[in-house]
């Protein structure tokens, strides 16, 4: 009987999540992947062929890696950092396209597979703000990944 109820109650917050997610402005994995690959279509190279590097829209600091998200573990969050390199655009594609399919491990446990659908934040890893990817903007020489604060 606790395991059927454990499963409703599971199924019950899932449904309530993905209806807030639809309405939304929120981007899923897939839409961040479309928005990049259609900016990389466009051929943007730099004088030594260097690609343009994907930044946040806050401070100067760029996506580090994907992991479950706090908030929710079946969620995405991109980590970042003002340390090291930002990412160039095909790499940052590449490591969006690994998530698909991929599973993550949940801050207290439990394991996570990603879709194209899946919600993606902005957060280092054991952190849970409310900060979403809300679009994905191209500057030629940059391409900036628009945030802002959303309730899940």
């Amino acid at each position: 009987m606790g395991d059927v109820f454990v499963n409703m109650l599971h199924a019950e917050v899932a449904a309530k999540r993905a209806e807030s997610f639809a309405k939304s402005d929120q981007l899923s994995l897939g839409e961040i992947i479309s928005k990049c690959e259609a900016i990389q279509a466009k051929g943007y190279r730099f004088h030594d062929g260097t690609e343009p590097a994907v930044l946040f829209d806050f401070e100067h600091l760029h996506p580090t890696g994907l992991g479950s998200w706090r908030g929710i573990y079946s969620e995405l969050a991109l980590s970042f950092s003002s340390e090291g390199d930002a990412p160039a655009l095909s790499e940052f594609i590449a490591m969006l396209k690994e998530a698909i399919g991929k599973e993550y491990t949940g801050y207290k446990g439990g394991e996570f597979t990603m879709s194209r659908h899946t919600p993606v934040w902005v957060a280092n890893n054991g952190n849970a703000g409310n900060t979403a990817v809300v679009d994905v903007l191209d500057k030629e020489w940059r391409v900036i990944l628009v945030t802002g604060y959303r309730e899940t």
